[in-house]
């Protein structure tokens, strides 16, 4: 039997977290699981590419559960070549980023760590390579438990255990969702195969299906941080090692998209009617819409760098399931194919984009921690000057989050506005998601230039620790991101090519390439005409800028460096320095209580029953007390007098032969 380059991968990251586990130094730990890594990523690539240029499908089995009509085998076709390969190279560079970051943990074991990465990463590409739904939830198991660990990592710090507690609680309870669809799907059909589980939800009956797709949604939805499922995000992104969050929101929550595909593109549009279709598709809309919303208006108030980014995280997902949700509603027109592909495309696209921005800044929201120690951006400035390149890899970052051009995030969000018009006109309600879309798309730029301009630009900030120089792997890991960004935005047709194929389709059915990699999409039934050239974008840009910077060299005028002057008021420079809860203070007030914070409800008998749980108050101190007096009372006979000895053996002796003469008769 011949191993698929996957297989081996696969097989390396559990040697390699083997490995880790002999490892005491940081570095040299570092950059063995670098090594691992590495490897498994080339291999894992090769396998990618090969599935994404040719629309074949690699299978390898491993091994046959027959009993259970379950088999685990390797089935990397192009939906899984895709997230493979987005798995395995954002986990890379996050790996190579922590090599320098990891040092901010002296207190703890690197091999911990390492091991529970390597996990963690195996899991995820378990996940996307099997067509079972048996090892599908092992492998979701895997991928949970390890990175519960990670981010529970630090634990001596509580508010990290509490985030770890809302996560492993939350993930879970949608988890157990996906194990009764499983289990149920698995009695009708004897088998946990995908296309098993395909043919049974469509000999069931209307009311089971739509119940059985619901707990998909909820177990995928809160995976992806979808609110109001994903409420975990926020707390456990920022307390995580800074490498971890980037790996958690660039990559893991993308797998909730991937269920979400798996079952509702690739399942329901064979076994459902169109009306049914469309409102499962209609509803993803609407979670997006709503997640979108809520993401982006919240993340603007948040000070904390990187529960800014995790809020923003909940946003872009957003995105992502409201271009899920328009291709999921019309896949089952033939007429609206073109549209349900554009759909489709948009959200393929912004999963790769949003993994590679969003890895990005939470790499560079480490910097900022690590060089600072501190993720309070009211206690952060002028780092500019202290991480150049970490601030220009920022300035990539946070235009990409935006949708500026020419950035890769431009690139997606254009398809996510032109699938949402084009579907607006084939139905009311997603003109709504459309206009949403463009606002969220402003408060996107916002916060973003809060985040920016509170940590990079601005006077230096006086309290807290001085910055400190970050090591090179932390900026090498973001200028690789970060040039990704800039090649993708200018170049997107080589990103969409093999995102097209993912969906089994060609380029030339939704898009004409033209002159420097310009794209126009083609105006099929329903969809609305739009032409988009970036390289001509980016070369007015830098036409606009030599004309400017022409005409102010023109004037010849002397500049000279000199204080800030404060209008002859003794100011220092920290006392004027404009802080992050100073942005869009109005708005924010506005909308201070757009994301709900409900609270726990108190059972009125839980005192009760914590009285009764508690064996400590009413067993085990009373026996404790008595037996301690009981002992206290004996200790009283040992004066040390032989005579008294000697009474108490006479007395020990009498009650023995009262017992025997008790038992024997």
């Amino acid at each position: 039997m011949v191993c698929t380059n996957v297989e081996i991968a696969f097989a390396l990251l559990l040697v390699g977290a083997l490995v880790s586990c002999c490892m005491r130094s940081w570095r040299l730990a570092g950059w063995v699981a670098t090594a691992f890594i590495g490897i498994a990523t080339l291999l894992a690539w090769n396998d990618g590419l090969n599935v994404l240029l040719s629309g074949s499908t690699i299978q390898g089995p491993i091994a046959a559960l027959p009993r259970f009509g379950s088999q685990l085998a390797v089935t990397l076709d192009p939906l899984s070549a895709g997230f493979v390969m987005l798995i395995t190279g954002v986990s890379l560079m996050a790996t190579v980023y922590s090599i320098g970051y990891m040092e901010h943990y002296p207190r703890e074991s690197p091999r911990r760590f390492y091991a529970l990465l390597q996990l963690f990463i195996a899991g995820m590409v378990g996940v996307v390579s099997v067509s079972d739904w048996l090892f599908f939830i092992v492998f979701w198991e895997v991928m949970t438990l390890a990175s519960y660990f990670l981010v529970t990592f630090e634990r001596s710090d509580p508010q990290a255990v509490r985030a770890g507690f809302k996560y492993f609680i939350m993930t879970h309870v949608a988890t157990a969702g996906l194990l009764i669809t499983a289990i149920v799907l698995w009695g009708n059909t004897g088998s946990f195969a995908f296309e098993a589980h395909k043919s049974g939800l469509s000999f069931m009956g209307f009311p089971l299906r739509s119940l059985l797709l619901a707990l998909y949604l909820l177990a995928f939805t809160t995976k992806a941080g979808i609110f109001p499922m994903g409420d975990w995000l926020p707390d456990a992104h920022p307390t995580a090692p800074s490498g971890v969050s980037a790996i958690l929101s660039g990559v893991m929550i993308k797998l909730g998209a991937y269920g979400v595909l798996r079952v509702f593109w690739g399942m329901l549009p064979h076994i459902g009617r169109q009306g049914e279709i469309m409102t499962w598709g209609t509803i993803i809309v609407f979670l997006g819409t709503l997640s979108a919303f809520v993401g982006g208006l919240t993340a603007m108030k948040e000070n904390d760098s990187k529960r800014l980014l995790a809020f923003s995280s909940i946003s872009q997902s957003g995105y992502i399931f409201l271009a899920l949700g328009i291709g999921i509603a019309f896949s089952a027109s033939a007429k609206l194919s073109s549209l349900a592909l554009l759909g489709l495309l948009g959200a393929g696209f912004h999963i790769l984009n949003d993994g590679i921005y969003k890895s990005l800044l939470f790499m560079n929201a480490g910097s900022i921690l690590y060089s600072t120690g501190t993720r309070d951006l009211n206690k952060v400035g002028g780092l500019s000057s202290v991480m150049p390149l970490a601030a220009a890899a920022g300035l990539v970052g946070v235009a990409s989050l935006s949708g500026l051009p020419p950035t890769n995030g431009f690139a997606s969000k254009w398809l996510i506005y032109q699938s949402s018009i084009s579907g607006g006109l084939r139905f009311a309600p997603f003109v709504i998601v459309a206009v949403v879309a463009f606002f969220i798309s402003l408060s996107t730029l916002a916060y973003s230039l809060k985040y920016y301009n509170a940590a990079f630009l601005g006077k230096p900030a006086a309290e807290g620790r001085r910055p400190t120089n970050i090591p090179a792997t932390m900026t090498f890991a973001q200028c690789v991101l970060a040039l990704a960004c800039i090649v993708i935005g200018l170049a997107p047709v080589w990103a969409i090519k093999p995102i097209v194929s993912v969906f089994g389709a060609s380029l030339p059915e939704t898009f004409s390439v033209g002159a420097a990699s310009s794209l126009a999409a083609i105006p099929a039934y329903g969809a609305v005409p739009a032409v988009w050239s970036p390289v001509a974008l980016f070369a007015v840009f830098l036409i606009c800028f030599a004309i400017a910077e022409g005409i102010r060299g023109s004037g010849k005028a002397k500049t000279r460096a000199v204080p800030s002057w404060y209008g002859g008021e003794e100011h220092t420079d920290d006392e004027v320095r404009y802080r992050a809860h100073g942005f869009y203070s109005p708005f924010n007030q506005a909308f201070a209580k757009v994301y709900p914070h409900l609270p726990i409800p108190r059972l009125p008998s839980i005192k009760r029953l914590r009285s009764a749980l508690d064996f400590d108050s009413w067993l085990y101190g009373p026996l404790v007390r008595w037996g301690g007096g009981l002992v206290d009372r004996i200790s009283r006979s040992h004066a040390g007098i032989p005579q008294l000895y000697m009474v108490w053996q006479v007395v020990g002796m009498i009650v023995v032969l009262v017992l025997l003469f008790v038992l024997i008769r």
